[in-house]
């Protein structure tokens, strides 16, 4: 079960599930726009870029995942703390964009509006780790306060 403190082991692979998911689709969107190799009849897509795609699908299916028992458990908890609830909606909601940003791109036909929802997914994929690194900086500092409170009762 997961509270307002994650374990080691959760934390570390939902950590490691995001480095792998930011790479991949760091290096996807690096190879897809500026990567070309010469081929046969001319310029062609990097051969790297579907493979890199497959493994950034997978990592993001497994965030998902662990996204689920976050909505779950984490969330319900913190919520009644209050205190960093807007950076942690901000996250929900950038997690929770990817995830259909993600789903539009599969299936999207319409290639001006794919092009607008690729650029959008990159972005906010790209600061994503921003996003979570300010969450868990506002949670440290909250706990180390609560801290400080409890040990001077």
């Amino acid at each position: 079960m997961i509270k307002a403190k994650f374990s080691n082991f959760y934390r570390r692979t939902l950590y490691a599930l995001f480095t792998v998911s930011w790479v991949t689709g760091t290096a996807f969107f690096s190879l897809s726009r500026w990567f070309m190799v010469e081929g046969d009849f001319g310029p062609e897509k990097h051969p790297w870029q579907f493979p890199v795609l497959m493994a950034h699908g997978a990592s993001a299916f497994l965030v998902m995942f662990f996204f689920g028992f976050i909505m779950a458990s984490h969330v319900p908890i913190t919520w009644k703390l209050k205190q960093i609830r807007t950076i942690g909606i901000i996250l929900v909601s950038c997690v929770a964009f990817q995830m259909l940003s993600a789903y539009l791109l599969y299936y999207l036909a319409n290639e001006e509006i794919r092009d607008v929802v690729a650029n959008l997914h990159a972005l906010i994929g790209f600061l994503l780790p921003l996003v979570l690194t300010i969450h868990i900086i506002h949670a440290l500092r909250l706990r180390r306060k609560a801290k400080k409170i409890a040990m001077s009762y």
